[in-house]
């Protein structure tokens, strides 16, 4: 007898059709009716699971067991003259049938009745969600608060741009010199450039109130600037004006146009911003004009548009010795310098950064970024209380210098271990730079140190939906979702990552997936990672896409804590290292007691935020 009509002759397929067709049914009646009694989504789980296992038993038992007239015997104890007959099986078949035309009922009754019902409730109570958030966040929107947008370059030549955008970012700086005035920056002020987007919905994702926009017209030495002022609350002009000058006359137009904002919103201009002087430093067209292509190039970050900023910032200082922006702008890209580029170690780089922010500050004392960038150069040497003294000096001056609340969080108050201090510097400049990468990073890093992971990983992501190649959040998100076991969402982080900041390291993350996952040997891989030099995750054809801080939590997960203190070790002695942001992670705690970690903690000149509670006792 073949298998087949074994199975026929003992009911098993007639059962397993049953069973399945019924446990289908009971699984769609179980979604449509207990979202309305709000049970948890793990009751709906729990029945899908528990049918998927009943599945074999019924099987078995259909094998095993056979129906008779005198009730339910084991197979080899069945008289077969006593075995239910043809008429029953038709029976059954006829159960077996119904239960199916039920089930393709309610199927379709569910797909065009109840569904359509369901989205449409869906969708209202939706919008009247982001209706509610709406309201609550223009609610809370500051009316002292004002987004500068790149003014639009009518010139005719693209070459130009760097000018048009210049004398925007010129009036911003102005601007954001006012302390009762909110400023958006820079950074995301000028993501909506290109973009067609209405001033409303560009005020309401930026936060603010007031729009600024603009043209500029550069025809050889004569300029014309048209600006207006727009109330997005109510989609009101509040100021507009046009200005036909001589080029030589641009340093003057810039504090005209921020003195005349400054009026309508009834705030008061800082005294440091005399019109034609102050908010540029020079009153030379030729250095300004180099100065504008320096920081087009500095905006852009990377290795080559540092250099290239450099060079044109040098120039600029050459044509106007007493230009402090030009040395400012020098000190500004040699202090981050060394962690887009291999070619400059950070001992240099920090000994220029200095020097040129102290002959800024002896030029021009005022100057908030010559104090941010020296804030900067000081935390990177350790020097954390002189960092930050210089980073709120800066904000004194320029209170919507989102830079400066940055780098006060991420580069001194976190290091040093006050991660709540931290968190709320950078979530002010979050606040004023929406749409900065780098801040968003930054504060997800923050996050982490808190052991607030999905927050940190919903950070990320905000920041991925305009920055898509953001080498930074790629990262943390990868190895957040390596935390949660999710190793198809890692491996495609850690891919993008590797495509987009070091292609030599292609097959890192697969890598990490599988040891990770227990598919290979995590002994091996981390002794691999171990080996990585310092700041290589910016050397070519060096294997490793990952920051340091990153490699060393990543060396804590292999659970080679050995190894992770000894990468922790020999990278703390480099300037510029990252391991006090490694110190700060709740990751380490498995070795936070230890006595080489307490040494490194010292030396790195910082706090164990996590040391007191995990060490108590343990003494």
């Amino acid at each position: 007898m073949s298998l087949i009509s074994e199975l026929k002759r003992r009911n098993v397929i007639r059962m397993a059709g049953l069973y399945l067709v019924g446990a289908w049914l009971i699984a769609q009646v179980a979604e449509t009716i207990l979202p309305a009694f709000e049970v948890p989504n793990w009751v709906m789980r729990a029945i899908v699971i528990v049918l998927a296992l009943g599945f074999a038993p019924a099987v078995i038992f259909a094998w095993v067991f056979e129906l008779t007239p005198g009730g339910i015997k084991r197979d080899e104890n069945v008289d077969r003259s006593q075995s239910i007959g043809p008429q029953t099986a038709r029976r059954m078949d006829r159960i077996l049938l119904l239960v199916s035309v039920l089930a393709l009922g309610y199927f379709a009754f569910d797909k065009f009745v109840l569904a359509p019902q369901r989205s449409a409730a869906l969708v209202v109570q939706t919008t009247e969600k982001i209706d509610a958030a709406t309201v609550a966040k223009q609610s809370t929107i500051n009316p002292n608060s004002i987004a500068v947008l790149p003014f639009v370059n009518m010139s005719g030549e693209r070459d130009n741009e760097y000018f048009s955008d210049g004398i925007s970012e010129e009036i911003l700086n102005v601007l954001a010199q006012i302390p009762k005035l909110q400023v958006a920056a820079r950074t995301s002020s000028f993501s909506f450039k290109g973009i067609d987007k209405e001033v409303p919905q560009i005020a309401r994702e930026l936060g603010v109130r007031m729009v600024l926009e603009g043209s500029v017209r550069k025809q050889g030495e004569r300029v014309r600037i048209t600006a207006q002022l727009i109330d997005a609350s109510n989609g009101f002009h509040v100021w507009s004006q046009t200005y036909d000058r001589d080029l030589k006359d641009i340093f003057a137009i810039q504090d005209e146009i921020a003195k005349a904002i400054a009026d309508e919103l009834k705030v008061k201009l800082s005294e440091a911003s005399s019109p034609g002087r102050n908010s540029t430093g020079t009153r030379n067209v030729a250095a300004y004009d180099l100065y504008l292509r320096g920081m087009a190039a500095w905006h852009l970050r990377g290795g080559s548009n540092l250099q290239r900023s450099i060079a044109l910032f040098q120039q600029a200082a050459g044509i106007d010795p007493k230009f402090a922006q030009a040395y400012v702008g020098q000190s500004l890209a040699y202090v981050i310098l060394p962690a887009y580029s291999a070619e400059i170690s950070w001992k240099d780089a920090l000994d220029r950064s200095q020097n040129m922010g102290l002959r800024a500050l002896a030029l021009d004392p005022t100057s908030p970024e010559a104090y941010a960038a020296l804030g900067g150069m000081a935390t990177a040497r350790l020097d954390r209380d002189t960092g930050v003294e210089l980073l709120r000096r800066a904000i004194e001056l320029r209170p919507s210098f989102a830079t400066a609340h940055q780098w006060l969080g991420s580069t001194a108050l976190m290091p040093k271990g006050d991660l709540p201090g931290a968190l709320a510097a950078l979530e002010q400049a979050s606040i004023l730079d929406p749409r900065s990468p780098v801040i968003g990073d930054n504060q997800a890093f923050v996050l982490m140190t808190l052991g607030r992971n999905t927050e940190a990983k919903a950070r990320c992501e905000k920041v991925l939906t305009f920055a898509p190649r953001f080498t930074a959040c790629l990262q943390y998100i990868g190895v957040l979702d390596l935390m949660a076991k999710d190793w198809t969402g890692a491996l495609s982080m850690l891919q993008r990552l590797t495509a987009a900041a070091n292609p030599s390291a292609d097959g890192q993350g697969r890598d990490l997936v599988d040891a990770l996952s227990g598919r290979k040997d995590k002994r091996a891989l981390a002794v691999r990672m171990a080996g990585l030099t310092f700041n290589s995750n910016v050397e070519k054809g060096s294997g490793n896409a990952l920051e340091d801080q990153v490699v060393a939590l990543v060396l804590m997960m292999l659970d080679e804590h050995a190894l992770a203190l000894d990468y922790i070790e020999r990278n703390a002695g480099n300037l510029g290292s990252t391991m006090d942001w490694a110190a700060m992670l709740p990751q380490m705690d498995p070795i936070g007691c230890e006595a080489r970690f307490i040494a490194v903690v010292k030396k790195l000149k910082t706090n164990d935020p996590h040391h007191a509670t995990v060490c108590e006792g343990k003494r």
